[in-house]
């Protein structure tokens, strides 16, 4: 598997796992926003509910990780180049956010952005045998 098709099914596992916590986690608030009707629904009185913030950005950056994802899927179907940086990008950001955030799902970021860097070492190396 070439690396475009497995970071690209790794950000969908990562996405889906991110929004069936965030909703596990969140089931409460979007319940409560539901029946409130969803328009402007994380403003009280003029004030920011952080809570509700919160959950719509979790299951936000959870998409955000599946739409990536998907678009990996489809360079790769097209046999279109995945630009170097996104891993090494990817193992940065998770370190950013492990730092800031160490009980958090960025190990998978790390790890992400960190395999596809150790296994073309290790296929350099196998190749020069």
């Amino acid at each position: 598997m070439n690396r475009a098709a497995f970071l690209g099914n790794g950000l969908i596992a990562t996405g889906l796992l991110h929004n069936l916590v965030g909703l596990l986690m969140g089931w409460d608030l979007l319940v409560e926003m539901h029946h409130e009707g969803w328009f402007a629904t994380t403003m009280k009185q003029g004030n920011m509910l952080f809570d509700r913030e919160a959950i719509v950005w979790f299951l936000s950056f959870g998409c955000a990780l599946l739409l990536l994802g998907m678009l990996l899927r489809h360079l790769d179907a097209h046999q279109v180049p995945v630009p170097r940086i996104l891993s090494p990008a990817l193992f940065i950001f998770g370190v950013v956010i492990a730092i800031i955030m160490p009980l958090s799902g960025a190990y998978l970021l790390i790890l992400l952005g960190a395999l596809p860097v150790l296994k073309g070492s290790q296929r350099r190396r196998l190749s020069r045998l």
